[in-house]
C-alpha cells in the first residue's frame, strides 16, 4: 500500500457536549478499504467553531487547534510509513496503538505466567526437581 491509502479525518462527537458547548474532537483513521480505527484526540472545541474537520476562524485558539490536528495527521502518516517499511499488512489499529503510545502484542501477567509454568514443566527431571 502507498501513502494515498491512509486517510486521517477529524470530527466532533456532538453527543458528548459539555456545559460550555464544547465537544470532544475524534479522529478516524482509515488504512486501505477495510481497516478503520477511531479515537479521541483529547481536545475539545466549541461546535460553533468547527467546520469540515477543522476549526474555523483566524483566532489564536483556532490556529492552535488546527496545528495540533495537522501534527496528529502527520504523525499517523509517518507511523504508517515506518511500519509498512518494516512489515506487510499494517492495520489502522496498529497505527492507532502506536500513535497513542499503547503497546501492541503485550502479554498480560497471567499469560506470561502460564508460559513460564509450561516451560518449567518441560525442564522438570532434566535440570529441575
Amino acid at each position: 500500500m502507498n501513502q494515498a491509502d491512509v486517510k486521517v479525518s477529524f470530527y466532533l462527537k456532538k453527543s458528548e457536549t459539555d456545559a460550555k458547548g464544547n465537544c470532544p474532537v475524534m479522529a478516524r483513521l482509515n488504512v486501505g478499504k477495510y481497516s478503520e480505527a477511531a479515537f479521541s484526540v483529547k481536545m475539545s472545541v466549541p461546535h460553533t467553531m468547527w467546520h469540515s474537520g477543522r476549526a474555523t476562524g483566524k483566532s489564536v485558539a483556532a490556529r492552535e487547534i488546527n496545528r495540533q490536528l495537522d501534527e496528529i495527521r502527520a504523525s499517523a502518516l509517518h507511523i504508517y510509513q515506518e511500519q509498512s517499511s518494516i512489515r506487510e499488512g499494517v492495520t489502522a489499529e496498529d497505527v492507532k496503538c502506536r500513535l497513542l503510545g499503547m503497546a501492541s502484542g503485550q502479554q498480560t501477567l497471567m499469560s506470561y505466567f502460564r508460559t513460564f509454568i509450561k516451560n518449567f514443566e518441560k525442564r522438570v527431571g532434566v535440570n529441575r526437581v
